[in-house]
């Protein structure tokens, strides 16, 4: 779902949460006390999809939610913003990362213990992409 797209759907309000970057994150490496951070994206996505009667997305989303905060943290800049909003069709959920590094789908090995992050999103979202400055990580799942 490209952003044009995105435009034309009708789009009811959602949530906007916002955790600022620890001193200790920086380019490939997740702070401690960022490491929270992840767990508690989904624990605010599962009452917002329990609020909006939509629980049997919770497993998806957790996993989306999950992999796109960490990647932000991991390779973004600044602090890291999570959008989470309903269309007529969809959750979409964004990740703003502070980077204009656009995010690339990895090749991983079998036995590498990183890189499919944006594998994940690609294969359990109905669709992904990234905003025009690269800054934002969005996917949707249809309901």
């Amino acid at each position: 779902m490209d952003v044009t797209m995105r435009s034309v759907l009708s789009v009811y309000p959602g949530f906007d949460m916002s955790f600022r970057r620890s001193a200790g994150s920086t380019a490939g490496v997740i702070a401690e006390a960022d490491r929270a951070v992840p767990s508690r994206s989904r624990v605010i996505v599962r009452a917002a999809l329990r609020y909006w009667g939509l629980q049997e997305l919770v497993e998806d989303a957790d996993l989306l939610v999950t992999e796109l905060v960490t990647n932000a943290f991991k390779h973004g800049r600044g602090d890291v913003g999570v959008r989470l909003y309903l269309t007529d069709t969809h959750l979409l959920i964004e990740v703003r990362d502070g980077s204009p590094k656009v995010p690339v789908l990895g090749d991983a090995a079998l036995d590498d213990e990183a890189g499919r992050g944006l594998f994940l999103v690609s294969a359990i979202a109905d669709d992904w992409g990234v905003s025009p400055d690269g800054m934002t990580t969005w996917c949707s799942l249809p309901f």
